[in-house]
This record gives C-alpha cells, sequence and structure tokens, in this order.
C-alpha cells in the first residue's frame, strides 16, 4: 500500500510538472506570435538622412531631386509664446526644398529667433549654440540664388530668407536665416515715395493691400520671399515685442521647434 501511494505521488508531480512546462511553452509561443503580428502593423518610420555636404556647385541639381521628393509645404513652428503655421509656396522650389530640408534634419530646433524689430520683422534661423554651427557645417556652406516672384511679396506675414548686403550683388540668400514681415499698414504717401522717389514698381493690388493690412514693400525683389503665416500673427507680434539689445537680440532667448506637417 506504501508503494503504491509513493508511485501515485510521483505519477501526480510528473504530470503537474509537465503540464505546467507545456502551458509555458504554449504561453511563450502564442507571446512571440502577437509580437510578430504588432511588428507586421507597426508601420516602419525611415529616419531622414544627410543629404551630401552642399555647395555653391552642387546644391541646385541636389535640391532639385531633394525637392521632387519631399513635397512638403505646411510647417508649425513652436515657442514658449505659442505656435506659428506657415505654408511654403512652391515657386520658389529651391528655397522650399533647402527649407524643408532644414526643418527635417532638426536644424531650426537648435536657433532662436536673434533679430526683432518692432513693426518690421522678427528674424529667426540662428544661434550661439555650438550644436547649430556643427550642423551648418554637415549640411554645407553655400548661399542660394534669389527666387523672384512678382506675385510673391512682402505682405504682412510674409516669410522669407535673409541675406547679407555687403559684398553680395547678385543677392544670394543665406538658406539658414528667415524672417517673418510684421509690420503695420503703409501710408499712401508711403506708397507714392517708394513708386516716385525709389522708383520702385507696386502693383496696385499689393499696393491695396499694403495700405489695408500692412507689410514692408522696400524689400520687394531684395529678398526671396517663400512663404506666408497661415496662423499665429498674434505670436509674431508677441515676439516683435519682446525685450532686446542694442542688436536687437532678444534679452531672453525665443528658442523654436521647427515641425514638417504636410
Amino acid at each position: 500500500m506504501r508503494n503504491f501511494l509513493v508511485l501515485f505521488c510521483l505519477l501526480f508531480f510528473v504530470g503537474c510538472s509537465d503540464s505546467g512546462s507545456k502551458k509555458k511553452i504554449k504561453t511563450e509561443a502564442m507571446v512571440e506570435q502577437a509580437s510578430k503580428r504588432l511588428l507586421k502593423q507597426k508601420p516602419v518610420v525611415k529616419q531622414p538622412s544627410f543629404l551630401p555636404t552642399l555647395s555653391n556647385k552642387n546644391y541646385e541639381d541636389i535640391l532639385l531631386k531633394y525637392g521632387n521628393e519631399n513635397k512638403e509645404t505646411d510647417l508649425l513652428i513652436e515657442t514658449e509664446m505659442g505656435n506659428i503655421k506657415i505654408r511654403l509656396y512652391k515657386q520658389p522650389k529651391m528655397h522650399r526644398a533647402s527649407f524643408i530640408y532644414l526643418a527635417k534634419m532638426g536644424y531650426f530646433n537648435t536657433t532662436v529667433f536673434y533679430r526683432v524689430i518692432d513693426d518690421f520683422v522678427v528674424q529667426g534661423g540662428n544661434s550661439d549654440n555650438w550644436d547649430t554651427q556643427n550642423l551648418k557645417a554637415k549640411i554645407g556652406n553655400f548661399k542660394m540664388k534669389p527666387e523672384f516672384f512678382t506675385e510673391l511679396y512682402h505682405k504682412r506675414g510674409a516669410v522669407a530668407m535673409a541675406r547679407n548686403y555687403s559684398d553680395n550683388p547678385d543677392k544670394l540668400s543665406s538658406p539658414y536665416t528667415f524672417y517673418i514681415v510684421q509690420r503695420g499698414k503703409i501710408k499712401p504717401e508711403g506708397i507714392k515715395y517708394l513708386r516716385q522717389m525709389e522708383d520702385q514698381i507696386i502693383p496696385g493690388d499689393q499696393a491695396d493691400f499694403y495700405m489695408k493690412f500692412g507689410g514692408s514693400p522696400s524689400l520687394d525683389a531684395e529678398h526671396t520671399v517663400i512663404g506666408e503665416v497661415l496662423e499665429g500673427m498674434d505670436v509674431v507680434d508677441a515676439i516683435a515685442k519682446v525685450d532686446t539689445d542694442e542688436g536687437d537680440w532678444p534679452k531672453k532667448d525665443i528658442k523654436m521647434t521647427v515641425k514638417v506637417l504636410n
């Protein structure tokens, strides 16, 4: 009888052990299968990669191809003071492609609004951060030929590219620095002065916009206009009013994060 009980116990425990082991294997197999299904369902996010280092000689060919493959036009500029949604125009295709490329590479995320002049412009895309300089070196040292279009002008809310005025007769743009026109309404005598004294051609519809809504007509045909603000001009106005030093640099850094939307 004692031997029977011992045998029964041995069989019972072995059976329990086998059952637990089988359940464990079955559970592991189910988890593995579920993981495989999740991996199949999860979209593969392709990380953006740097283009060959851009220069004055190669940037047009490289950016033309890049622009054809990256057709986004809408971006969001996030700041502590609020967000600014902008839309890039398709006509200045080199400048659009360059701006999208820099945004995707995270360049603007290392920069600030570094030149702020109330009732004129807020300018961003630079900083004294080493990350900014390192990214510039990696992306490339180049200037861009202007892309002027009569229908794209410096109305209030326009986004345009900055440039040097000294030793730059061809009005080449910096690909890294941009500004948003914040200036308010232009008086009729201001338009008249530009037309008569500066020999500036200002079409009637544009003159009407400048007088009704604002802008900086003196910058037309001097800088490449690449887009406009869709939402957030109140944020632009708030940035324009911050305290600055003698070089128009805000006393408190206004950092930005630029995201490509679509």
